[in-house]
């Protein structure tokens, strides 16, 4: 929590490059610890865990790792959170979905993955009603389930635009 706080006293100077640096430094730390705990079903270190995973989460928010965000509320809600960790999270992802709306750099679509690179951890994707092909970077550890799961699919991509124009992957689902 020493890096969070660094970090908003960076922010309060104008100096959001540092703010930056430290939110992601606290954030990995904090992402490592919630992801450490012993899931042994003791009520008190599930509770602790949760509540770690939602300090995560929120760091990944504020230094703009939205991806990961995304991932670690995912984790937060799964299983049987206390219901204010429910509460703060569900608050979380509408506050992050609105951010990433308003970065406009918000990207959705339905397509095909027709080729997948696991060196390069990307996916081709193409897209139902323009037919243009989308290369989508998504999570190492990740992309050999998207392709068991997901191949000859008509799935829902969700990402971010980067500002070097590629995409990255925030969620991917069978299309309805």
């Amino acid at each position: 929590m020493e890096f969070a706080d660094e970090a908003l006293l960076a922010k309060m100077e104008g100096n959001d490059q540092a703010s930056t640096a430290f939110f992601e430094k606290a954030f990995e730390l904090e992402k490592e610890a919630a992801l450490s705990v012993d899931e042994s079903g003791k009520e008190e270190v599930s509770d602790a865990r949760y509540i770690l995973i939602r300090s995560a989460a929120t760091l990944a928010v504020n230094c703009g790792q939205w991806q990961e965000a995304e991932q670690l509320i995912t984790i937060g809600l799964s299983g049987t959170p206390p219901a204010f960790i429910v509460e703060e999270l569900s608050d979380l992802e509408t506050r992050l979905k609105q951010l990433i709306r308003e970065q406009g750099d918000y990207f959705e679509m339905v397509g095909i993955i027709t080729s997948a690179d696991a060196d390069n951890s990307e996916i081709k994707i193409q897209e139902v009603k323009s037919r243009n092909i989308y290369i989508i970077s998504v999570p190492t550890n990740q992309i050999n389930e998207i392709v068991r799961s997901y191949w000859a699919d008509l799935v829902q991509i969700k990402g971010q635009k980067m500002a070097s124009g590629s995409i990255v992957l925030s969620k991917i689902s069978k299309a309805a």
